[in-house]
């Protein structure tokens, strides 16, 4: 995540789909993300999913099911680029590099 710091011109926004884990209410949800973010020490924001939400994101990204998945956007919104499954930091600058 190092390469969105370093730019100015690349947004990353963290997007959790844990509330559709057994069990799961908002509150743990969100200081268990919160909590991984900043053991990472990324500083990036993160938005959790409600679980109604899926399935409309699921088809309007064509996403495969799979997490994770990284998905580079252009200034206007289209998706140019994504990555399925863990994102190499090489291959996330590739993704950065596809959003200007």
């Amino acid at each position: 995540m190092q390469v969105a710091r370093e730019s100015k011109d690349v947004d990353v926004l963290l997007v959790s789909f844990d509330l559709q884990l057994p069990r799961s209410d908002r509150s743990t949800v969100a200081a268990r993300v919160q909590k991984f973010v900043e053991e990472r020490k990324w500083g990036l924001s993160c938005v959790v999913i409600d679980p109604s939400a899926i399935e409309a994101l699921n088809e309007r990204f064509d996403l495969p099911g799979g997490i994770p998945v990284t998905l580079a956007f252009d200034k206007f919104g289209h998706v140019v680029d994504r990555e399925d499954g863990a994102c190499e930091k090489a291959r996330f600058a590739e993704l950065a590099a596809h959003a200007k």
